[in-house]
């Protein structure tokens, strides 16, 4: 009963302070994005005006303060922030400078396009680097070892829009089998698809190939052998199982990783999304719309090591079971 309490007792402190720090991370995200816009150079109310009426060259003074009354650009900087944040947290996220459409449609027209080659680069990605390391941990040093480990060097030196890049020039190009660009059918997807594939293989593979070696070098797993247990048994219900703690770490780095590469590659083969839209919005000093995407991308990346650290506790319950012994002992100290 005592050892369920303390497994209790550490669940929930550590359960409280990823909350509070989740919360300040955001906060300060929060801060420092709205800063950067508040201090960008230019006049923002010309800036939404000049998106408004992209054909107009000048406009009369009392249309620019309008705006800025519209928009609270008179405002002290703090105040600005506070309303902002207030409303942020209420939900309401503003309208566009540029199209004076809540920024909240537009960000649900364009998510279905990211998650879509997210979920598809990310699910092929981890099938294939599993594959390749397992095949590889299989016998070290034979062929398919080399072999796997050169296709994962090769695809992580190569960044992702030179990657796009070149697929664009072979199967688009010269062969004219695909679609360099834009979105509509299947076929699409399928070089944006690759280019992230190959990034996450090869990021993958090298991270499992390496824990698996360190799991299968343990000294336990000579006992099992000792004992007659056969080879695919060991690997399949204690290797990948040791090996399972710290892959997953890096694994959820990659996933949160994945959006950076997800707006390059966007970019780099002309797709609707999240990373057309950021660039759109960047350029049209679209404000609300920018500071909607860079919280959804800090939410994500904060979301998902969290969650990666309750997985671990999950694995692996003495993590956290130490955490509060730790924190117990240095208060009996301090008393």
């Amino acid at each position: 009963m005592n050892g369920f309490a303390s497994r209790l007792a550490a669940a929930v402190l550590t359960t409280s302070k990823r909350l509070s720090g989740l919360l300040c991370v955001l906060l300060g995200i929060s801060f420092i994005t709205f800063t950067m816009t508040y201090f960008a150079p230019g006049d923002k109310a010309a800036a939404i005006a000049h998106a408004r009426y992209p054909d107009t060259q000048g406009f009369p003074p009392e249309i620019l303060e309008g705006i800025r009354e519209e928009f609270y650009l008179s405002e002290p900087f703090l105040v600005q922030f506070f309303q902002w944040l207030w409303r942020f947290i209420q939900g309401d996220f503003g309208n566009s400078f540029a199209s004076n459409v809540p920024v909240w449609e537009i960000f649900l027209a364009n998510i279905p396009e990211t998650l879509e080659l997210t979920a598809a680069s990310l699910a092929i990605g981890l099938v294939g680097a599993f594959c390749l390391s397992a095949i590889s941990v299989w016998k070290p040093g034979s062929l398919a070892d080399r072999c796997a480990v050169a296709i994962a060097s090769i695809g992580g030196a190569m960044p992702n829009y030179w990657l796009g890049l070149l697929l664009i020039l072979l199967f688009a190009v010269d062969l004219n089998w695909l679609p360099s660009y834009g979105t509509g059918t299947p076929a699409h997807i399928v070089l944006p698809a690759l280019t992230l594939v190959l990034w996450i293989m090869a990021s993958q593979t090298r991270l499992l190939r390496t824990f698996f070696l360190e799991a299968k070098s343990a000294p336990y797993i000579e006992t099992l052998r000792l004992r007659g247990i056969s080879e695919r048994e060991i690997f399949w219900r204690h290797i990948q199982r040791h090996a399972a703690v710290p892959a997953l770490t890096m694994i959820g780095l990659d996933v949160a990783s994945l959006l950076e590469g997800t707006i390059i590659v966007e970019l780099t083969f002309a797709r609707g999304g999240i990373g057309s839209l950021l660039a759109g919005a960047v350029l049209s000093r679209d404000y609300p719309l920018i500071l909607l995407l860079v919280m959804f991308i800090a939410l994500v990346y904060v979301l998902i090591n969290s969650l990666i650290e309750l997985f671990q506790d999950v694995l692996d319950p003495r993590k956290s079971l130490m955490a509060h012994r730790s924190t117990e002992s240095r208060k009996e100290i301090r008393s």
